[in-house]
């Protein structure tokens, strides 16, 4: 939305990995692919890694690399695929829509030093005793300027159709 970063997901030209018409499972070649996406972009260098939500996270805990075999699962308990390091956050959506899937979950992957925070300004604290008075309370305001931009698109891919149910 308006004065809100564009973030990853919603940057034009990353690579993308469509698992299918309303969303699917995860798999170990969707996982593989999106490691592809990057490398045929000529973009896989730097500080790499995965970021998904918690739901996917667990989902990929939860289903085998092999399907219909009690092999290894996707993720591990070392929390890393190809040896970068797998990140579980909130901030990864999920409750992505396709078709007639619903909450549905993204995965990232890229070389996270194309990505830029920018601060400017400094950290603004209010302390505000009048709004709460009545009832004894504080409130604390916080205000920032903050900004995040892909620098190269072509270093991230995305899922953005996982089932984690």
């Amino acid at each position: 939305g308006s004065n809100e970063p564009t973030g990853i997901l919603q940057t034009s030209g990353i690579g993308s990995v469509a698992l299918g018409t309303n969303g699917a499972a995860p798999t170990w070649a969707s996982v593989v692919n999106l490691i592809k996406e990057v490398a045929v972009s000529n973009a896989e260098q730097g500080s790499r890694a995965f970021i998904t939500s918690p739901a996917a996270s667990a989902k990929l805990r939860s289903v085998a690399k092999v399907s219909g075999t009690d092999s290894k699962m996707i993720l591990d308990d070392r929390s890393e695929l190809f040896g970068y390091r797998v990140i579980s956050s909130s901030l990864v959506p999920s409750n992505l829509t396709k078709g007639t899937g619903s909450s549905l979950s993204a995965m990232i992957f890229g070389n996270f030093n194309d990505l830029v925070v920018g601060e400017w300004g400094s950290l603004d604290v209010i302390f505000d005793p009048y709004t709460n008075s009545t009832t004894g309370a504080m409130r604390v305001t916080a205000f920032m300027d903050v900004d995040v931009a892909v620098r190269h698109a072509e270093s991230f891919a995305a899922i953005q159709d996982i089932v984690t149910t």
